[in-house]
């Protein structure tokens, strides 16, 4: 069971263009496998299942069986790498409406999770102290320095109530601080206020750590099989470490989208039917965006689902300026489960006089009619001159979002070396953080502040 990628409906000169470079794209896997890549010292995220996460998971689920704490609500506080990993697994495989459903009934099997600290919305918070007010919360905040602003004023926030309701001590055992192994703001906190504390790994960049403690510890809180996770990553892993790559789907997408954006196509979109899928979408966008997108180069990435954007960006993607790449992301199996894992189906139903028209659908599953919407769009995209790409898993689960997380982290690491840049840095991202700092007054930005004003 793996990543399948379809190229038939990719032009015929593109591929070409991909064949020429699958052998630097095996070479840049090879960089990547050995450390020896443009920020070589940032790859600890591959093969990361064998050398550190299959223990970690172990040593994970052995901890939270042993907590001595109710909860009914997981609260990951963090901002980028930091959290959408971890939403990403988390709502491709949980039930869409399962905060709502309420503590009881067959559909409540897991705590829920929220998120905070990334943004800096007033509204949004004071609404999620509203949440915890009503639940009994545990929270993991992750952050490598502390220092980070969004979710540095969330946690002190969320501190602040914990302590006031619960109390320092109870708080403590409520707090869990995944954080820099041996510095920082949050190290030294965590340590003060006795919170248990698991580590970022040093060799492993934000947008690449969800098989590590960043995303580890939130969803095994949240009683998702960690352990199927990790060892569906290893599965891509340990196809990529041993022996000749080959043709594998991975380079085979990274060389695909890359002789998309050398013939002048800027925008990638990421398109599913699955609307659980919308935060690994978010999750592709930040790994992508922030690792190819500097010294004026890169793909642009954006996501879309259908077939609801048919009816808004389907026609821009119709019949717009030819700027764009679609890759289409499909399960083949989408259906959900019911009690005891039965997965549950749903069919068109009869309708006595075939009022809307829709008699040639009837005891269809839902199903076959979204893979037909999907197809149907594939083709119509690909007519209108957008070259598109497939790629597929059998089902949604543990194994398969591990695969998938494995996969794309490794063609966006073969992508940014086929397109000639550092795929682990971010230097552009700390332009807009000096602006606030000078703007809000912070020590040491006073003369940026001063500039700032002036120019307003």
């Amino acid at each position: 069971m793996s990543v399948s990628c379809d190229a038939r409906f990719f032009p015929a000169e593109l591929k070409a263009s991909a064949e020429t470079l699958a052998k630097p794209a095996a070479e840049a896997l090879y960089a990547i496998r050995d450390g020896s890549c443009a920020g070589g010292e940032w790859t600890g995220w591959f093969d990361w299942p064998r050398k550190s996460g299959e223990r970690l998971a172990a040593d994970i689920k052995e901890y939270i069986g042993k907590l001595d704490v109710y909860y009914d609500l997981v609260l990951v506080i963090g901002i980028g790498g930091s959290y959408l990993g971890t939403r990403a697994v988390s709502e491709a495989l949980s039930h869409s409406y399962g905060i709502a459903l309420g503590k009881a009934g067959r559909h409540a099997r897991r705590p829920a999770i929220v998120y905070a600290g990334h943004h800096l919305s007033e509204a949004g918070l004071v609404e999620l102290l509203d949440l915890l007010e009503e639940r009994q919360p545990i929270v993991n905040v992750i952050s490598k320095s502390g220092t980070t602003t969004e979710p540095a004023v969330a946690f002190r926030v969320v501190r602040h109530y914990m302590e006031k309701r619960f109390g320092k001590a109870e708080s403590s055992r409520r707090i869990i601080a995944t954080t820099d192994k041996s510095k920082g703001a949050l190290r030294r906190l965590a340590e003060e206020a006795h919170y248990k504390t698991f580590d970022v790994p040093d060799d492993v960049g934000g947008r690449f750590s969800v098989l590590t403690a960043v995303g580890l510890v939130p969803l095994a809180l949240a009683t998702l099989d960690i352990e199927r996770l990790v060892s569906g990553a290893d599965e891509i892993f340990r196809a990529l470490r041993e022996g000749d790559p080959g043709d594998h789907p991975a380079l085979r997408y990274a060389a695909l989208r890359t002789a998309a954006y050398r013939s002048g196509k800027k925008i990638e979109l990421l398109a599913t039917g699955e609307p659980r899928l919308q935060y690994l979408i978010e999750w592709w966008k930040q790994l992508f965006g922030e690792s190819e997108g500097k010294d004026g180069k890169g793909l642009f990435t954006a996501g879309l689902n259908y077939t609801t954007d048919l009816h808004s960006l389907g026609q821009y993607v119709q019949d717009g300026e030819r700027i764009l790449l679609e890759t289409f992301l499909e399960v083949e199996q989408p259906g959900g489960e019911g009690g005891a894992g039965v997965e549950r189906r749903i069919r068109v139903p009869h309708l006595q006089g075939d009022a809307d028209g829709l008699g040639y659908l009837e005891q269809r599953f839902l199903g076959e009619v979204n893979a037909a919407a999907l197809l149907g769009t594939r083709l119509a995209h690909a007519d209108g001159g957008v070259p598109c790409l497939q790629l597929g898993v059998p089902r949604l689960d543990e194994r398969t979002i591990g695969q998938l997380i494995a996969f794309f982290e490794t063609a966006c690491g073969v992508s940014g070396a086929l397109l000639g840049v550092n795929p682990y840095d971010q230097p552009g991202v700390e332009a807009y953080k000096k602006n606030l700092f000078g703007l809000l007054g912070k020590p040491g930005f006073e003369d940026l502040g001063a500039t700032l004003r002036r120019r307003l």
